[in-house]
């Protein structure tokens, strides 16, 4: 009896968790970031992860980060509280234009914020894309930490591979050497970006990892965004079968007005 009490007391208190988490978590208003479409796919492995998204809009520029923080679970949450938090500081003082400068900054404040200049390595760190666009200037400017970019065009898929580099984890000399990819903003184009739960997820006859081809191979089939997305969720379910989610799941897509 005290052990499922106990166990009823900490489930109700990561429910609570899982309220404050997504309260954290922006509304997507289309009409007030400058989207045409905006689909996703956002599932915590437990009922509490690791995985957010953050967006903002300052001029005429948007900025849209897709992050996926160490573990999943308790844990996991609380990155996610922390790297939001951090990011709110970072629009105030970076230019919401510049990728780069945003990803660099956050890891400035992660290796503050994690302590990481009284030891040498942490546990704690996080993966994470950055899409900063602009309508009038037609442009969209890619930056990530292990984390890749996909841009869809009629029917053909391109991939923007960010940097093999965590933020956090460790002190790290600075400016990070991370790379900005500029794509041109076109008509029958949109973008999807995901978390390597997705790609990870073992299953099908074999009992592999589900993997990148699969969801490329979907986005360049489908002309909409919504559909793509519920296709590759229907997939991924039907993939999984079975086998025990091995982690947050989130996927994105969208065009941009």
């Amino acid at each position: 009896l005290e052990l499922n009490e106990a166990n009823q007391l900490i489930t109700q208190s990561i429910n609570s968790a899982s309220i404050i988490q997504n309260a954290i978590l922006p509304e997507i208003d289309c009409n007030k970031y400058g989207f045409r479409e905006f689909e996703y796919l956002w599932e915590p492995r437990d009922i509490v992860g690791g995985d957010f998204y953050w967006l903002d809009k300052h001029e005429d520029w948007t900025c849209f980060v897709i992050a996926d923080c160490t573990g999943h679970g308790i844990p996991g949450a609380f990155m996610t509280l922390i790297s939001s938090t951090l990011l709110d500081r970072i629009k105030s003082i970076e230019d919401l234009s510049q990728p780069v400068r945003i990803l660099n900054q956050l890891d400035e404040f992660l290796e503050d914020t994690l302590k990481l200049k009284r030891r040498d390595v942490s546990n704690f760190g996080i993966d994470a894309g950055v899409c900063c666009f602009s309508r009038k200037k037609n442009l969209l400017l890619y930056s990530g930490a292990k984390m890749n970019l996909y841009f869809k065009h009629d029917n053909n898929v391109q991939e923007y591979k960010g940097n093999k580099i965590s933020l956090g984890y460790s002190q790290k000399p600075h400016p990070l050497q991370l790379s900005s990819h500029q794509i041109d903003l076109s008509d029958n184009s949109s973008f999807y970006i995901f978390s390597d739960g997705i790609t990870d997820q073992i299953g099908g006859p074999k009992n592999i990892m589900y993997g990148k081809k699969r969801i490329l191979n979907i986005i360049s089939k489908n002309s909409e965004v919504e559909k793509t997305i519920f296709d590759i969720s229907k997939d991924l379910e039907s993939y999984q079968q079975n086998n025990k989610r091995r982690d947050d799941l989130s996927l994105f897509g969208f065009s941009i007005a």
